[in-house]
């Protein structure tokens, strides 16, 4: 039977309602408790608000979005949960108006000396062409309701000053009302040891299993996930890495879709890569890798790819800049046009200014090109440019200017969109203890 008839999306969110009151009602202490209501309103202009490549249909929207934020910080643990409700009325086309909600959670709980416990969650509902996940790249033009919902859950023992071990859990469901997208639920345990065989010299090993189920008749997708990873600390500012991982997926059909459907997915992945770490400063830090991936199918011919990795996060007295960049492979198994198995490479730049007491400036480029390995795969270039402005008007009350550029480019016409977005927002937050 399939975890779709076991567990629904409300089981789900009266899970997170339950652990939320459960923290709520057994706090020793409300001094360190913060509860902080925001609302936000927002009006925008959208060039494109179907990401259509041909016809493009723009609007006005206008959006209310209320807020609570709940947070706990003591000594062993760490608490914080949101809820936003966005209410959108488009000007001139009204039949786009609709009602979206997100949460997030996150707890860390320290259960003894040794012992920590983690959750982290987050949902949304939504009608929005692309969904708020990046990791989802498929373009949704109907703008029916859609809701995915994630949960990372796990314990970690710590059994020397760097040595722990961790056991984690995660799931995540998928769910539309598009006859034409399937809802999917993807699930797994995962392990994780690291372990110092001396103060240079340690070892990183991991495996997760992790299967994706869908509610039509597709047959599941399964991984199991093998990494082995070496660590040289050289000094008390810079680390050494050798990575070493294997990937074996396969498809689980049953007997009467072997026909259908076969092994002919079946594939294996072998990736080696070197890299560093290094903190110049507590502000400054850059880290790198290099290495190849080897992409075997079980039918069909084998390829090779570079996996490259680059981070510099560098911050200052008025702003920060973050440069990251990296490239390699993904698994694209859920959601509008899922790729399967794709060749990826990106890279983002961002920064912040601050050119008074009240005034801020910020902007952010990326890219990002995605490439099917399978016969009928798309090759998708996307660019993104934003900027804006934000000025704090009252110590509660914040305005922010936005100008946003997005453009796709495919080998499929049909996956190619171009967007403008001009966003004016005010928001208002509150703090209550």
């Amino acid at each position: 039977m399939k975890p779709f008839d076991l567990y629904s999306f409300r089981f789900l969110g009266r899970i997170f309602i339950l652990v939320v009151a459960t923290i709520l009602f057994s706090a020793t202490s409300w001094a360190d408790w913060r509860f902080r209501p925001a609302l936000s309103l927002e009006e925008s202009y959208d060039s494109n608000i179907y990401l259509d490549p041909d016809h493009e249909t723009s609007d006005f929207i206008t959006r209310l979005l209320p807020e609570l934020r709940v947070e706990d910080v003591t000594a062993t643990r760490t608490f914080a949960a949101t809820y936003t409700m966005s209410l959108n009325n488009y000007s001139r086309h009204s039949d786009n108006n609709y009602i979206g909600h997100s949460g997030a959670l996150s707890w860390d709980q320290q259960l003894s000396r040794n012992l920590s416990w983690y959750i982290i969650e987050t949902y949304y509902k939504s009608e929005e062409p692309l969904e708020e996940n990046p990791d989802y790249t498929g373009v949704r033009r109907t703008r029916n309701e859609y809701s995915r919902n994630t949960v990372d859950t796990g314990f970690t023992y710590q059994f020397g000053a760097a040595d722990s071990v961790t056991v984690s859990y995660y799931d995540n469901r998928l769910r539309n009302t598009d006859s034409d997208i399937t809802d999917d639920v993807q699930y797994g345990p995962s392990l994780g040891l690291e372990y110092w065989l001396s103060h240079s010299h340690g070892l990183a090993l991991g495996y997760s299993w992790n299967r994706i189920d869908y509610k039509d008749d597709d047959p599941s997708e399964e991984t199991n996930d093998f990494n082995l990873g070496y660590r040289w600390r050289q000094s008390q500012h810079t680390m050494l890495l050798l990575d070493y991982g294997l990937l074996l997926f396969s498809s689980k059909a049953s007997t009467s879709e072997e026909e259908n459907y076969g092994d002919e997915d079946d594939y294996n992945v072998h990736s080696i890569s070197a890299g560093f770490e290094h903190a110049f400063n507590p502000a400054y830090s850059l880290s790198g890798s290099l290495g190849s991936y080897f992409y075997e199918p079980k039918d069909g011919k084998s390829s090779t790819g570079t996996i490259y990795g680059l981070d510099l996060v560098r911050s200052f007295s008025r702003g920060s800049v973050t440069l990251s960049g990296d490239g390699g492979y993904r698994l694209d198994y859920s959601g509008e046009n899922s790729e399967g198995f794709t060749e990826t490479r990106s890279a983002s730049l961002s920064s912040t200014y601050s050119i008074a007491s009240r005034t801020e400036l910020y902007g952010s480029t990326s890219y990002f090109y995605e490439k099917g390995e399978e016969e009928a795969g798309t090759r998708d270039e996307t660019w993104s440019v934003s900027v804006g402005t934000s000025y704090q008007i009252l110590s509660w009350l914040t305005g922010a200017l936005e100008l946003t550029q997005r453009e796709r480019n495919s080998s499929d016409e049909q996956d190619e969109y171009r967007n403008s977005l001009i966003l004016l927002r005010l928001r208002g937050n509150y703090e209550w203890r």
